[in-house]
């Protein structure tokens, strides 16, 4: 799911994508120009590996999210001190659900899990 950069103002654009078992939802604002927020919830069961076992198992996940997105390269130099967080820029004109949607699950693979009970 994408949705047009230029489409998206300050009022809040709700969103919403399922990937296997879990959902991805939440909405979209303009901040400023070429920067976005994403306040949203993923929600529901992840396949993870044990990393002690080496057995996949599913764990349910209940995370808020925000994010911030910008239309093209995102200038740290500008941003004020106080704001300390990262940018995912988007070169194309559209903000690209799928890809941060993805991204989530892969960074929670990522980390280091270990299966209740092991």
């Amino acid at each position: 799911m994408k949705i047009e950069f230029k489409k998206i103002s300050s009022v809040p654009k709700s969103f919403s994508l399922q990937k296997g078992d879990l959902s991805f939802s939440g909405e979209v604002k303009r901040i400023d120009a070429k920067l976005f927020e994403i306040q949203s919830l993923l929600h529901g069961k992840i396949s993870l590996i044990c990393d002690r076992s080496g057995e996949e198992y599913q764990e349910q996940i209940n995370e808020n999210l925000v994010l911030f997105a910008s239309n093209g390269i995102w200038d740290k130099q500008s941003q004020n001190k106080s704001d300390d967080f990262d940018v995912i820029e988007f070169f194309e004109g559209f903000i690209d659900f799928e890809y941060i949607l993805q991204s989530e699950i892969d960074s929670i693979q990522m980390q280091y899990h270990i299966k209740e009970g092991d």
